[in-house]
This record gives C-alpha cells, structure tokens and sequence, in this order.
C-alpha cells in the first residue's frame, strides 16, 4: 500500500511539502559546521551521519557527537571496516530549513543515515522521505505521538527520553495502579496542546480510564478569566483527579493555581496531575536539578500537586556524571544548555546506539551495505538495551532500552511536591519491562509494560494521609446519596425508553406503509415519451416556451411528459422478467424520492413490469448535460464556469454523502445535468448497484434498447473510466458469481472514496475538456481493457496543463490507489472553494458571462459585423497611437483641426553615435530589435514627466513638452529631467547581440515658439514647424557623446525658474543659419539647491 494511502488526514499539507523538496533538490544554502569538513570525500566503509540541528538548540553539541565517536573508536565498536562520519545543518525555521537540508544532504552529500531532525515539524515530513529511501533516521528531541506509527515511519528510531508516547503510557499507569477509572483533561487551545490531548486519549482509553470532562482555557486566559468563565465549577462538578497539561508550563500553571485559590477549591480535595512541565522551542526542562533556586521554582508553581517525571528530574544523579564527561572534552555547565540536559544525552546515546546496531548488523551479514539498509538496521535495534552516556550513574534512564517499535522506553517516577519540605522525592516508580511473544507491528504498541511500585505511603495533606477517590461516594455533587431523585430519574428513563420505543416501531410502521404503497412508482398510462420532433414543435407553443426555450438540441432525447405538465428525462431497460423489490430496494427508492437539495436532480419515479420496459424516470433540465456542454465546441467555458460547476458537484456530493442514501455511485459528467438558471444538479444518484444487480439477475437488459442509437444514455462506453479500480475489481467478480449467489456490495466508505475517484475525473474534462490520459493513449483499447478486467493507466494531470499546483495535488489525492487516501467530500469542496476561489451562484456572479454567451451566438450569426467591429477598435487604438489624443478625437468626428502656434515649448533630438558601424555590422533584425528596446526605455521615461514623442526617424529621437498640451513653463523642466534620465537609462543599458558594448547618443534641445499641425490625408502626421525645431536638431547635431548641449534660451529659463538644474557653459560656436552661438552643457539636477 503506497505511503501516503496510510498518512493521517492531518499530515497530509506537510507531505505535500516533502513532495517538493523530495523531488527538487536544491543546492543547499546551510553552512556546514565545523564539526564536519567542508568537503567530505567518502571513505569506504564510512556511514555518513546527516545530523539535522536547530539554531540556538544544544551549544557544543559537535563536541558531544565527537566524544560518543571517539568513545565508539575506543572500544571496538567503530573501526577501519565500519566507521561514520557526520554532517551537520541548521533547521527548525520558519520555512522547514530542515526539509530543505534533508534533501541537501540526502542528494548533494549523499549521507546513509538521518540523525534529527530537532523539532516534530521537520522530523515528521524528513522520516517519511527516509522511509522512501530505506535510509536509517534517528529521532533524539523529536516527542511527537504520530512518529510512533511505523507503518509509515519504517527506518525511525527514537532516542528521545521524553515522548508524547512515553509520557502518556507512564501517566495511564500511574492513574490504573491507583484505581482512578474517572479523570479530566484540562488544557489549553492550539496546535500543540491538541496534540498533547491526542496523544493521551487513546492511551487513557486503552487503559480502562473515561475521560468524563475536558477544559481548555484560552491561551491569552487570565485569572479572572478562569474563575468568571465557569470552567473551574466545571472541574468541581465532573471530577477528582484531573492531568494539566498546558503549552505554556510555568505561566499558565501559576494562573490556574491562583485561580483555584482565588475560587476556594481545596487542593487537598483534588489531584492535579502535570506530565508536561517541558516548554519553549527547544523542548528544554524548566527545572533541573536539586539546588535552592530549582526547588524554590517546583515549590511556587507545583505546591500540593503530582509530576510525572524523569525518575532522575529533581536530584544530581543524572548531571553530575553528565558533567564529569562533558569535563574530560574541556566543557563545563557554562558552555552548554544545562536545561536541555535531555537533548545532549540522547544526541550522544543516538550515536552509540546507532553504532552498536551497526556493527551487529555487520558481523552478523559480513556485507556493509546491510549497515544502510533502513528496515534492517530498524529491526536490529528493536528490543536492544544499550548502556547510555550516564549509565554508570546507576540511573534507570542512563540506560538505553528500546521497545518492539525500536522506541526508548521510559524510566518515570511520580513526584509530590510539597511546599514544607526541602527536597522534591518519588512516592511512586515506573519501572518498565519488555513483554516477550508480542508483536509491537501488529498490536500498535512498544510491548512493555510499566510496574509502578510505590515507595512513599501517606504522603497527601489529608486526614488520613491518602489521595482522594475520583468519585465522591455521594457523587461529585452530593446527588447519589438522594433516593428520591434515583427514583424519579429511573421512572422518567423508563417512561423515556417506553414512549422512544412506542415511537420507534410507529415510525417503522408507518415506513412500512409508505414503502408497500410505492409512491415512486409510475403507470406508463400516466406518461407519455415524446420523440425529439414532438418536442421541437412543443418549442412554437406559448405556453411551453417558457419551460423550453433555452433547451439544449442534446436535451431533447429521452424526453418524457407525466400527467399533464412534469417533464422528464428517463433510462429505458429492456425489460426480460419481473422485478422482485426487497426491503432493501424499497427502503433506496423511497429515500431518492425524498431527498431535496439544489444540487441534486429530483427523482420522479420508476416504470415496471409493463410493456417489457424499465424506465428511471428524473426531472427534465432544459440544457442538458455537463458532456453536452464540455465537448461542445462553440461554447466558451471560463475560470467562472469551472469554479461554478465544481462547487456545484462538490456541494450535491456533499449533500448525498451525509444523505440517507451515502454516496452517489454513477457520477459521471453525464450524470451531471445543467438547469436553466445555469445549476449543476446530480442524477442517476444511488440507483447504480441496484440496476447492475437486477442486470445480472436476469431481470433486465441494459444493452441497446432504441433503434438507431449506439447505447442509452444510462451505460456509455467510457463510462467504465469514472469506476474506481476497486469497484471495478468488486463488480467483475460479482459478475462472476453464480445468478443465485447474493450480490456481495462495498462497504458506504468505499464507495464514497470511489466517489471522489469520479469526481477528479469529472473536474479534470471540466477543466481541460479532455480524459486525464495522454493523447497517445486509445481510449478505446482503455475502455476495453478495464471492461476485461485489466489493469489501466492511473489518471494524472498532463504535463502540458496548466493547473494551480494545489488543484493538481487534489486531483491527484482523488486518483488515489487507495480508498483510504482520497479525501472527504468535504476537504475536497473546501479546497476546491478556497483554490477557484468560487463565490455566490453562477446566475448572481455571471450575468456578464451570459452576455457574452449571447453576443457569441450573435457573432456566429454576424460573423462579418464583428469582424468590423474589431477592426473599428484597432483602427482606434493605432490613431490614438499616431496622434494625439484630442486631435485624433477630432479627426474621428469628422472636424478639421487647424494649425496652431504655441507660444513657448521644448524640443530635444537624440541622435546613436556611431549608427552606420553598428548597422553594419549587425544584422537587419538584430538592428530592429536595438532600437525597439532602446525606444521602449525612452518611451518610459517621457510618459513619466509629461513629454510627447513626435517621431523616430532611424536613430534619430524627437520629443517634445508643452505641445500638444500646454503646461505653462514646465515644458522646460520635464525636458532637461527626460534628457538626464535617458542618458542614466543607457548606462545600465548593453545592446542585446553584444552585452560587452553600451549605446552612446548625442543629446540637445532647444526652447522657442513652435507651430503643430496635421499634415497630409493619407498616413496623416502631426508634425512641429519652426525655427525652434531646426535650433533643436542643431544642439544635438554639434554635440559630443553622452552629453546633453542646450541653447542659450534653454539655459536662461532654466537659471530663471529652474535652478536646481546644473548647467556650465560650453562656448561659442558656428550654427547653421544662426552664426556664433553660445551653447551649454547640461550636466545634473541638485536637489539641495531646491532645500537652500
């Protein structure tokens, strides 16, 4: 079974994240350590170790990965024929840095092993990849309860001495030694606490232990929040013995502890169980050890309550050793993370464990490859026992045991704090042992067994010393000890159970009734089936054009009239003997008469055993079906209409699933019929099991029953593609069985699942109007395939579509091989609303799109007016491309446009230095392309300061401001900022075909009174005329390269109303027609003239 047929609901968006770092690897962007060498080069008989850490988590701790080497080194266990190497990467980010990694170091540096990664978030998605490649993973932080499932999680080996698994099985067996059977679960929202909750509940259930209430407090709560929320009389009211666990340990456990108080519930009369005190990111302890200041933290916070702990948590028996061999590699307290205590040991205990598996596993195969075989070395270490970095302490936990599922097994004690004592002690052991002949893979657990032994009696601040019962004798409201309510309570149940049962077996009566009167059943004397001609003639009557004018031509077959006005569309069977109708067959029809939603086509009935015909009669929709419309050419469907139609299907699915009747059966986009008000409504819903039943009893015939058709519409040939292949598989061999063998039917999920398997193939030919098959596949050669009962071609997404990728993951999830790892119905409707983003009914959003239906048909009418329509518009853009925008509007009333004379504008020319080498040396295309994209750039820059281009004319540029609008003098200024901004533009800019090579211009212009005009009727130009103009051309023509040249006239108003822009002057030289002229250099804009 594939793996992510077996993937919790839950996980499934984090493997879709594996999916893409699992199939991309990227060069990693995560510095090596310098605990492993920049570069490994790989070693014969070297395991390489990919060690996947957290920034900030367990400093120093290559030096704790170096000391468990070199130890493994010392005694034998690592050598010249079996030694590991280990690279380390950062992860735990925001954005799976470790996924990330574990794909870096799996495909660039080729590692055999996985060691993390730190948090549950990246172990998760990095132990399934893995597993997929059958690589050994070891999990040393990592406490989540799903790791433990090793029917997905087959290479995963857990070090951790802490676990979501351990804590919850140590806790149940604490509650089962001391009878407690009722509890409550308090505990605050979020993700980590729902999973905290999930993780012990089945574990409490298990055991024998009723969750009888479950408090959650916000995670903002305050102390006033808690005593006025009412959840603290909740406690009182439902229990004795209550496990907290909140997120946030310390905070949230002094406000609930202040709110006891404050609400005078006695701590003496409750037993608060906390076996979670780990908190922040890195999962450290807040208490460690057994100084003042530790004790004085557990006193404050924990006073009067029980902690399930480490059995070493509040002594030094664990740190002392810890830190005698931190010593002996120069590392005392201050270098490392004293908190996080638990992280070095098992990050030191994974590598020795690891080893010594390693080397079992390698003298007893002789073959090294065995050493990177995950599933092997996973079995080696089941049930192995491993002396641990702090063994030696004579600590249980220094000692490494793993369960059945390769699981360390926890070493826990019970704690109770009291606040008058000075040293925090066990009153209760948790002392684990393996279970022998047990099967962990089969029975879901580690196969051990905790022995709590209690080692302190009479501890509890009572009367007698003893922890209080999790039930009051009287009840936790004093109610058991009132007779008189048993009695009432016990004659009202009775008299409840009485009246229930009486109308019970009403309901079943007149059910009974109501299915022996067949209300579904048609009388073909009370119907009419109306050829396609009469139902055409039907359309000139005005009284039925109202019912059939939007009619689709495809709708008009099988069409059928009962009584007087209800329109109907049937399945005809030949019929060859009677149907004989179970309890079971009534019970169906009368509930697919009853059912009503909008998405769901109304059954009307069924004609029987007359005339030899079976027909299934269903309510007439006026535009046929969802085929009729998805292979119809001529009809346009867009994002609206796929995001309508979808949300259509899902919600009528949705509706059947939680229906009496459960599923659908038959969909197909035939089965999906269209209304005229644009609804998607479902038919044939339910039915298909019976027909296929009564078809292979012999009752009826579902070949062809009408002269000139290929099939009825109730059975197409592709129609075998939408079956799921288990429900092919479950038909075929009820096809085999013998005619008076029963008919074996799949279970209500399966054929929901199978649901979801037609619906992907529905949604896929709504969006690409195609099977989810390749073209080179013969879909007939398919069909007869699967009919045979062969195997076929899974469906996928063609790699020449284009699809949102989370509608691709969908439809890929609904394609599934596996029941079990489709989606819901209903994860698949909101996926698909949120993905097409699909809101109100298509009536409502889609007035627009009916608009261009009509105006669609109209063109297939007039084909040539939108032919010159079209060409109106685009002859309309091109003028308002050529001319400006009020002397085209004139033009196109019909209005002459005379010649004005401005007063005052700028003209600027750009000339390409050295214009004739480059064209001669490039080709006429190349040359083309120079100049578009050069001009596109200049295009930009005048649209941004007011400017308009009058022409091109080769390299030769000419723009202008003030004209056609004037703009008073800022015609100046917008045209010395274009000058500069063109000549910045260019130094960036590299002609295409050769990158080494910038473009050099000459730039000049000039400011005077020009005259515009429209010249010409043909191609007609709006040209500028003038001696400003000629003034202009000259600036730029007796220019230098990259620099701007103006005229004296430009210079002066620019000093006069535009200081801040730099000029120095040039000199005199000889113009064309104006003799000796004093020219300028523009050379920048200073803004901090503007601020003086």
């Amino acid at each position: 079974m594939p793996m992510c047929s077996r993937l919790p609901k839950a996980l499934r968006p984090q493997f879709l994240i594996i999916l893409y770092f699992f199939f991309i690897a990227i060069p990693s962007v995560y510095a090596q350590t310098t605990f492993s060498p920049q570069n490994i080069t790989k070693r014969p008989n070297v395991v390489l170790i990919g060690h996947i850490g957290a920034i900030g988590a367990l400093p120093n701790y290559e030096k704790v990965l170096e000391l468990s080497r070199k130890e493994l080194l010392g005694n034998g266990i690592l050598g010249k024929d079996f030694d590991i190497e280990i690279i380390s990467r950062n992860g735990c980010g925001d954005a799976f840095e470790g996924v990330a990694a574990a794909a870096d170091l799996y495909h660039i540096e080729h590692i055999n092993t996985f060691l993390g990664p730190y948090c549950n978030s990246e172990m998760i998605p990095v132990a399934m990849m893995a597993n997929f490649w059958n690589i050994p993973i070891i999990a040393y932080m990592a406490t989540s309860n799903t790791l433990s499932n090793k029917k997905i999680y087959k290479t995963l080996i857990r070090t951790s001495l802490r676990t979501m698994n351990t804590v919850a099985e140590s806790t149940a067996a604490f509650i089962k030694h001391y009878k407690w059977k009722k509890i409550a679960l308090i505990s605050n929202t979020g993700v980590a606490a729902y999973e905290k909750i999930s993780a012990i509940e089945p574990v409490l259930k298990r055991h024998g232990i009723t969750v009888t209430k479950k408090i959650l407090f916000e995670e903002t709560v305050t102390v006033q929040d808690m005593v006025n929320g009412g959840q603290l009389e909740e406690i009182r009211s439902n229990c004795r013995i209550a496990i907290v666990m909140f997120t946030s340990a310390r905070d949230l456990t002094n406000i609930f502890r202040d709110a006891l108080t404050l609400y005078g519930m006695s701590e003496t009369e409750f037993v608060f169980i906390f076996p979670y005190m780990q908190e922040g990111t890195n999962g450290a302890s807040p208490f460690v050890g057994s100084d003042n200041a530790a004790l004085d933290k557990v006193k404050k916070t924990y006073a009067n309550c029980v902690l399930i702990d480490d059995t070493n948590g509040f002594d030094e028996r664990m740190i002392t050793p810890f830190l005698e061999r931190l010593a002996t590699i120069g590392l005392d307290e201050k270098d490392i993370d004293i908190g996080n205590i638990y992280g070095y040991i098992a990050l030191f205990d994974s590598i020795k464990t690891f080893a010594t598996a390693g080397r079992k596993v390698l003298n007893s195969t002789g073959n090294f490859a065995s050493v990177l075989d995950g599933k092997l070395m996973w079995s080696a270490m089941r049930r192995m026992i491993v002396p641990g970095m702090v063994a030696n302490s004579g600590v249980g936990s220094g000692t490494v045991m793993l369960d059945d599922l390769a699981e360390r097994v926890p070493y826990y004690s019970a704690f109770f704090v009291d606040r008058n004592r000075n040293q925090i002690t066990p009153f209760a052991n948790m002392v684990p042992s393996l279970i022998a002949n047990c099967d962990g893979l089969k029975t879901g657990t580690g196969c051990f067994s905790l022995n709590v032994t209690e080692v302190q009696t009479s501890f509890w601040p009572s009367p007698d010393g003893n922890m209080p019962i999790d039930e009051p004798v009287c009840g936790y409201r004093g109610e058991k000890c009132d007779y008189t309510l048993i009695i009432v309570g016990v004659s009202a149940a009775i008299s409840f159970i009485i009246m229930a049962v009486g109308a019970y077996l009403l309901r079943r009566y007149c059910e009974s009734r109501a299915l022996d009167s067949m209300p579904w059943r048609i009388f073909r004397d009370d119907m009419q089936i109306v050829d396609e001609e009469t139902v055409k003639s039907m359309l000139s009557l005005g009284s039925q054009r109202t019912k059939l004018s939007n009619t689709n031509a495809m709708a008009l077959k099988n069409h059928a009239v009962i009584g007087v006005n209800t329109h109907a569309t049937y399945h005809m069977y030949e019929q060859r003997r009677p149907i004989k109708f179970g309890r079971a067959d009534l019970t169906l029809l009368m509930r697919m008469k009853q059912v009503v939603h909008d998405n769901l086509n109304p059954f009307l009935g069924m004609a029987f055993n007359e005339k030899g015909e079976v027909l299934l009669l269903w309510k007439f929709c006026s535009r046929g079906t969802l085929q009729d419309l998805i292979y119809n050419d001529q009809f346009v469907l867009d994002e609206k209409f796929h995001g309508a139609f979808v949300r259509d299907i899902t919600l009528g699915l949705e509706y059947l699933h939680l229906s009496s009747i459960g599923y659908h059966g038959a969909l197909t986009t035939w089965s999906t019929l269209i209304d005229r008000n644009w609804l998607v409504k479902l038919t044939d819903y339910g039915i298909s099991d019976a027909v296929n039943r009564w078809v292979k009893h012999g009752s009826i015939n579902d070949e062809v029953t009408k002269e000139g058709e290929e099939t009825t519409d109730a059975v197409q040939k592709t129609g075998i593609l939408y079956v799921a292949p288990e429900m092919r598989m479950s038909n075929e061999n009820n096809n085999k069985r013998r005619v008076d063998q029963a008919w074996v039917g799949q279970s209500l999920e399966k054929r929901r699942a199978a649901d979801i398997y037609a619906f992907g193939m529905v949604m896929y030919e709504i969006l690409f109007r195609s099977f989810p098959f390749s073209d080179k596949v013969d879909l007939n050669e398919m069909v007869t395939k699967a009919a045979e009962g062969e195997k076929i071609s899974r469906p996928s997404v063609q790699k020449d579509k284009q699809i949102h990728p989370d509608l691709q993951a969908l439809l890929q999830d609904c394609w599934h091989d596996s029941p079990d790892g489709r989606p819901s119905v209903r994860r698949v409707r909101l996926s698909t609303e949120s993905i097409m983003k699909t809101k109100g009914s298509l009536v409502d959003s889609m007035t627009r799109m009916m608009e261009e239906y009509a105006n669609n048909l109209e063109k297939l009418v007039g084909e040539r007016t939108g032919m010159l329509e079209q060409a109106t518009v685009r002859a309309d853009k091109l003028l308002g491309q050529l001319l400006p925008r009020f002397v085209a509007n004139e033009l196109k009333n019909g209005r002459p446009v005379p010649p004005k004379m401005y007063s005052t504008a700028t003209v600027l020319f750009t000339d390409v230095v050295g214009f004739t080498r480059l064209c001669g040396s490039s080709t006429p295309i190349e040359v083309v392309n120079l100049l578009n994209s050069v001009y596109s750039g200049f295009d930009d820059i005048i649209n941004k300061h007011d400017g308009y281009k009058v022409e091109t004319i080769g390299d030769a540029y000419m723009v202008v401001s003030g004209i056609p609008e004037e703009n008073g003098k800022r015609h100046i200024s917008n045209i010395a900022t274009i000058s500069l901004d063109i000549l910045d533009f260019l130094t960036t800019y590299r002609i295409p075909h050769r990158k080494s090579e910038r473009l050099i211009i000459r730039v000049g212009f000039h400011s005077g009174p020009v005259a515009a005009a429209v010249v010409g009727l043909n191609a007609p130009r709006y040209c500028l005329f003038g001696d400003t103009v000629n003034m202009a051309s000259r600036m730029e023509s007796t220019g230098e390269p990259e620099k701007i040249q103006i005229s004296q006239q430009s210079k002066d108003l620019l000093a006069n109303e535009y200081p801040e822009f730099i000029t120095t002057k040039r000199g005199d030289f000889e113009i064309k027609g104006k003799g000796m002229c004093a020219t300028y250099w523009l050379l920048r804009k200073d803004t901090s003239v503007l601020a003086g």
